[in-house]
């Protein structure tokens, strides 16, 4: 704690994430209306304008500072929610694989290396395709293309770690398989894993948007920052904010999870100190 709080820019992305976890919590008091409630007689009204709509309306009069703040309960969702699959796939299967080797072994690695050869995000856009859009499919589709970084991981670290002194003098001592993987291995082995979770929601939080912009991904009314900026394109040259405002948004989203990886792998490593 006293490494992560001296650091900075890390204190800046736990600001940010925070806040954006703020938002997408308590989206349904902070938010002046409901995401999908329209008003046809504001159509793409500038913000700043209208001090009921201080950020402006959308293409079918829908507040827009409303569905910015609920935008934000969707990418949040989706970045945690594709983490928690990924690396509740990764981590047993890359330790199980890493621990034991052999056979199960080779096996896994063949799998992770015809994975490798799709392109994820291409890969994800023909699962939609076939599939359907929709958050749920889209939170699915990215956790079942997001386990091979968390199954790498995982296996790395367990066979580095399978090999130390300290877990040969617990099977020395008698302990069994399951208490050296998930007592001496596993909590040696987390320090990466947790940075790697920081880094890997944006990475998701940006294919969702990426989906969305592509308009596969989730489906209206629900707001998306990426949704949003996808279909400004037919009229962003005059009406600037329907693309701006969840562009910086998202930016600041990257930004934040990325100096929060950044402190907490600097943190977490014993070998690095604080002057």
């Amino acid at each position: 704690m006293r490494r992560f709080s001296h650091n900075r820019l890390a204190m800046v992305g736990l600001v940010l994430v925070l806040f954006f976890l703020f938002l997408a919590i308590f989206a349904d008091v902070l938010a002046p209306y409901r995401y999908d409630v329209a008003d046809f007689s504001k159509v793409l009204q500038f913000p700043f304008i209208d001090p009921s709509h201080p950020l402006g309306n959308d293409e079918v009069g829908r507040d827009f500072l409303s569905r910015l703040i609920f935008g934000a309960r969707t990418s949040l969702m989706v970045g945690l929610a594709v983490q928690i699959i990924a690396f509740g796939v990764g981590i047993p299967l890359g330790a199980y694989a890493g621990y034991r080797g052999g056979t199960f072994d080779f096996a896994v690695m063949r799998v992770i290396d015809v994975m490798t050869a799709f392109p994820a995000l291409l890969f994800a856009i023909f699962l939609i395709t076939v599939w359907g859009g929709g958050l749920e499919k889209v939170i699915l589709v990215l956790g079942l293309t997001s386990w091979i970084g968390a199954t790498r991981l995982a296996r790395a670290q367990f066979l580095t770690l399978r090999e130390k002194e300290f877990v040969g003098a617990a099977r020395a001592i008698g302990a069994t398989e399951n208490r050296v993987i998930f007592r001496h291995i596993l909590p040696n082995a987390m320090t990466p894993l947790i940075v790697a979770v920081s880094f890997g929601i944006p990475a998701a939080i940006f294919a969702e948007a990426s989906l969305s912009f592509l308009g596969i991904g989730v489906n209206d009314p629900l707001p998306s920052w990426g949704k949003m900026v996808g279909v400004s394109g037919a009229y962003v040259r005059v009406y600037w904010h329907v693309a701006l405002f969840p562009t910086i948004l998202i930016a600041l989203t990257m930004l934040g999870f990325s100096f929060l990886g950044d402190g907490l792998r600097d943190a977490l490593d014993p070998k690095l100190t604080i002057e």
